[in-house]
């Protein structure tokens, strides 16, 4: 065989090996992220960041994790605003891992992402010990969060642990349906706020899959909403009565922050130039690096 036919099939292998069993194409992903990034981040960061991009299921998984964490790591790379470190290992919400972070990123997770998938075939004892380990978890990452730390959540972080409300709390939101996966038009509640300058005060459109949220833990009386549906764009009006449908918002938690936008079904959305400007505020905000009025929408002067 020839020099250039070893390296012909070389070429041809490694672009096959980029493809996984279900289509996913790594070497487009990487083009496409590579050509949206921002040059840079906004804010330096006051010291060296480091980000857990945490993508574990226990329910729906969704297919655009692969690049999901792909742009996050890339966009901490490029623009030197943190690092990200992408698990599904629920062992890094022990102390000793958990206290390395400066911000928890829930990409995607579904349901008790604490327990074992396999928790109809485990023992009594093991069973016993998986609860003690999942509620150890769930404490140490309360007080990450309450006690200075950072809380990022991207689309299914909502469809997490629905039976821990003070996670959901949190959060700001606990997924109840997704009325729409269509092209939707997108509102910029306050053009003046810090972390949507990415949008330049200007209403936009995207496609992607949006929820809606239980009553109860979604609330503007807690949350300062950034972006929310412009219902003129759908015809069908979802599930509240209020027609309350955010996409995007940021709060308060003890001493910590967090930042959680509904988009993210769509492997599109990780390389949508705009989008990822937006997503590097709102970490750094996460992160402490960005100053941003948390203040509740609903307690705003009018």
């Amino acid at each position: 065989m020839t020099k250039t036919l070893v390296h012909t099939f070389l070429l041809t292998f490694v672009a096959a090996r980029a493809v996984d069993a279900g289509g996913y194409d790594k070497v487009k992903a990487r083009k496409y992220i590579t050509a949206a990034l921002p040059d840079g981040a906004r804010a330096d960061p006051i010291k060296p960041r480091r980000l857990l991009v945490f993508s574990k299921t226990n329910g729906f998984r969704h297919g655009s994790i692969s690049s999901g964490a792909m742009s996050l790591k890339m966009l901490g790379e490029k623009t030197g605003a943190f690092t990200a470190v992408h698990s599904e290992d629920a062992a890094m919400f022990e102390l000793e891992s958990l206290d390395k972070f400066d911000a928890v990123c829930m990409l995607n997770t579904t349901r008790e992402v604490f327990l074992p998938r396999n928790m109809k075939n485990l023992s009594d004892e093991e069973r016993k010990k998986a609860f003690e380990t999942d509620e150890r978890l769930k404490a140490n990452f309360k007080a990450f969060v309450e006690g200075g730390k950072g809380l990022i959540g991207f689309h299914a972080g909502t469809d997490t642990f629905h039976q821990w409300e003070d996670y959901s709390l949190m959060m700001g939101g606990l997924f109840s349906g997704h009325p729409w996966h269509q092209e939707i038009g997108v509102r910029v509640e306050e053009p003046a706020h810090p972390l949507v300058a990415a949008f330049k005060g200007k209403p936009f459109k995207v496609a992607d899959e949006i929820y809606q949220f239980k009553k109860g833990f979604y609330s503007r009386d807690r949350l300062r909403v950034l972006l929310s549906l412009d219902l003129k764009s759908v015809k069908k009006k979802g599930g509240r009565k209020d027609h309350d449908y955010a996409l995007a918002w940021i709060r308060n938690v003890g001493k910590g922050r967090t930042f959680y936008t509904v988009f993210g079904h769509r492997d599109q959305i990780y390389w949508n130039p705009t989008l990822l400007k937006f997503f590097l505020d709102g970490i750094q905000y996460a992160l402490g690096d960005i100053e941003a009025d948390a203040t509740p929408s609903n307690k705003l002067p009018r």
